[in-house]
């Protein structure tokens, strides 16, 4: 019997959005962020491509397709066509999200995020939670 956790979307959204919100270049708990999202939303470059976010949450095709279905539905994301790929962008919506429930998924999921990250080091934000 494997010992390996499942990741639900809620995890892959989690672990999907603070990856869109490190590529912008944001800290989603400086002061005043509130004020200030539009501006930083404004700034050329900070998306990833497809590829990239399922190499981050290292899953296939399919699901990478689910995930981002998902957080667009939500309206958490926006994924716009480049020339060969596509490139995925956070929404006001979506860093507002990651920024009011990463102490929650940070504490739902800590063994899942731990278990995720265990090779390449636990990232920042959840870092923040677990001192």
């Amino acid at each position: 019997m494997s010992t390996r956790r499942y990741k639900d979307i809620n995890l892959y959204s989690c672990i999907v959005l603070n990856l869109l919100a490190s590529a912008t270049g944001v800290d989603l708990y400086q002061k005043d962020f509130e004020e200030k999202i539009e501006t930083i939303l404004e700034k050329p470059g900070g998306g990833l491509t497809k590829s990239e976010i399922m190499h981050e949450i290292r899953s296939n095709h399919n699901m990478t397709e689910k995930i981002l279905r998902h957080l667009k539905e939500e309206g958490l994301i926006v994924i716009e066509r480049d020339e060969r790929s596509y490139r995925v962008y956070p929404t006001k919506e979506g860093l507002l999200h990651v920024r009011e429930f990463n102490k929650f998924y940070a504490r739902i999921y800590a063994k899942q995020i731990e278990d995720h990250y265990r090779y390449v080091g636990l990232p920042s934000w959840y870092r923040k939670f677990k001192e």
